[in-house]
């Protein structure tokens, strides 16, 4: 939706952000006739099946039913909230950001965001000043040079260092920044009595894909062991863990300069990807310590087609391997995984062993299924009996996320070597133990699915073929689904024959239903079978409604004491009844 913005300014923002050209960003796309069409960039897909309308200004599709227009499109691939991709969109433009009605303290929202962010600036600009202080940062850039980080590295990666728990403050201060602005951008744990959370710890700056600073990570140099190794920022108003990679902007970077990577690493932390990048392997990332999300994974995916996916040797890296891939191969992305050696980290891996045994691991990655199946394998005792058996009902439920029949008797084939099963007994085992489907949740129940399916359809028409559709022949009440009957609504609010599906979604809130009806794609011989079709669905959808109205009148009418109350409820019982009987679409109005 709109959500404040006037329609005027929203009309000319997608006007002056042609959907095909920002879409074309990040998807290739081929006309085809008056449409643009692609491999959808929210699923894994080898036909096209995404579609681009240039004229009604929105995608859809029909692979996995996605629809939108450019706002939500840039939301969904900047991992971008409403607010944030309109000023996006309107800075590409060159477009004035209007104030917005909804919410009249945005400005001074967007203000407080502003100042927070400088903040942030800020802070890393002293801390960067500490660490290359030739006698104050002495000791910690002799600690990062020691792991194999020098002057380069140190300076791309944007390091710094806090000296004490009171000299950020005090400089930030001096700033006329407020112990507010340090609380709530986790600077300071308690305004009361301020100091450096980070305190005398190398500064690691935490940058979104945005290139703004949002949060920090501090480590230990001086061998500390009473104090925790590492620290990090929480949650603030400007970082969300959940929203941000570490390491994604200086990709972007690189890509700016010319050097575009065809694949990533993913590790577990920041300096996995710093000590990568010191040894000269510079397409490194990482999460930010919790699950991958999808937002995430696609971002990732953009960026590169193929994601190796390196965390640590130990129990607790595979664990969230086997956790974090999923997102990755959900989103379409080409994914393999590295496995380090027990206990060891890419920092540790590529510092103790050298480039050459790191890259080494890489291309002795595994495709994710072999890399489960390998984790089955390693925790059974393949010399017992015991053991082969508990490894193939393990192996077997692995084979359960692979689809195709030919791949899975590939890997079936190893499964048999290895547990000295035959493959024909894999087979039964396979066919008789059951597939776990994960069933999409429907806003109706199965007995409403014909008349939601006819709905669907007029509706569509109404969106994508005003022209034949009249909308005085259809009734507001005979749409049950709430979304129907508000985009019905807009629709009558329009010039007869007019619909823009791109401005619709200014109005009608981006539900999956929306979604469900651009997905329906019927095909037809004639236009007459067409027209044909949509009558049938639109006499179905009267007669829906009422029939509903029938039985509530004849339930009513049961309660009824009054003889005069009851004559008249027989009376529209018995036009109701007439309606109901006739094919003719005027006597249903």
């Amino acid at each position: 939706m709109s959500q404040g913005f006037t329609p005027d300014f929203m009309e000319e923002l997608k006007y002056k952000c042609d959907i095909v050209e920002v879409i074309s960003q990040y998807v290739p796309l081929q006309k085809k006739g008056g449409r643009y069409f692609g491999c959808c960039p929210f699923h894994h897909e080898k036909t096209a099946s995404f579609c681009v309308n240039a004229d009604s200004g929105f995608y859809h599709c029909f692979g996995c039913g996605v629809s939108g227009d450019v706002v939500k499109f840039v939301m969904e691939m900047e991992s971008m909230e409403f607010l944030d991709a309109v000023k996006y969109l309107a800075e590409k433009a060159g477009l004035p950001l209007p104030e917005i009605k909804i919410d009249p303290q945005y400005n001074q929202k967007k203000e407080r965001k502003e100042t927070l962010k400088q903040l942030m600036r800020d802070a890393a600009r002293y801390y960067r000043n500490n660490l290359v202080d030739p006698v104050k940062g002495k000791d910690a850039r002799e600690y990062l040079q020691s792991r194999g980080i020098d002057d380069e590295t140190a300076h791309r990666y944007g390091l710094g260092l806090s000296l004490d728990y009171d000299g950020l403050v005090g400089y930030l201060r001096r700033k006329e920044y407020t112990l507010t602005d340090l609380l709530d951008c986790g600077l300071i744990a308690n305004p009361d009595r301020p100091s450096d959370a980070f305190a005398n710890r190398i500064i690691v700056p935490i940058i979104n894909s945005m290139n703004e600073v949002v949060a920090f990570g501090g480590r230990v140099y001086h061998g500390e062991k009473d104090i925790a190794k590492y620290k990090n920022s929480t949650n603030t108003v400007l970082f969300d863990k959940g929203r941000t990679i570490y390491g994604v902007n200086y990709i972007k970077q690189d890509k700016r300069m010319g050097e575009a990577y065809a694949e990533l690493i993913l590790v577990e932390g920041y300096m996995d990807v710093i000590s990568l990048g010191a040894a000269g392997i510079r397409n490194a990332v990482a999460g930010m310590g919790t699950a991958l999300t999808e937002g995430q994974a696609r971002e990732l995916k953009r960026l590169a087609p193929k994601i190796y996916v390196c965390y640590d040797g130990d129990g607790a890296g595979r664990k969230a391997t086997v956790k974090n891939v999923e997102p990755l191969v959900k989103c379409g992305a080409d994914v393999r995984v590295v496995s380090l050696d027990d206990g060891k980290d890419p920092d540790e891996t590529v510092r103790q062993d050298g480039v050459e045994a790191f890259l080494k691991h890489i291309r002795d990655a595994l495709p994710v299924i072999e890399y489960k199946l390998k984790l089955c394998a390693d925790a059974y005792d393949l010399g017992s009996v015991d053991g082969r058996a508990k490894y193939v009902q393990a192996a077997l439920k692995v084979l359960k996320e692979v689809p195709s029949r030919a791949e899975r008797e590939v890997y079936l084939g190893e499964v048999s070597k290895l547990s000295l099963v035959s493959v024909e007994t894999l087979h039964d085992e396979f066919d008789s133990s059951p597939v776990i489907v994960e069933e999409k949740k429907e806003i109706v129940s199965d007995k409403d699915s014909k008349s939601l399916r006819a709905s669907r359809f007029v509706i569509g028409r109404v969106m994508q073929n005003p022209k034949a559709v009249d909308l005085t022949a259809l009734k507001k009440e005979w749409f049950a689904h709430p979304v129907h009957r508000d985009i019905f609504e807009y629709a009558s609010t329009l010039p007869k024959g007019e619909f823009n599906v791109g401005r619709m979604f200014d109005i009608i809130a981006g539900d999956s239903e929306v979604d469900r009806i651009l997905q329906v794609n019927l095909k037809f011989a004639t236009e007459a079978q067409e027209n044909e079709y949509y009558n049938d669905c639109v006499l179905a959808l009267a007669n829906e409604y009422i029939s509903g109205r029938l039985a509530k009148l004849k339930t009513e009418y049961n309660a009824l004491s009054d003889a005069q109350e009851k004559r008249n409820a027989i009376g529209e019982i018995s036009a109701l009844q007439k309606k109901l009987k006739s094919r003719s679409l005027s006597d249903k109005l």
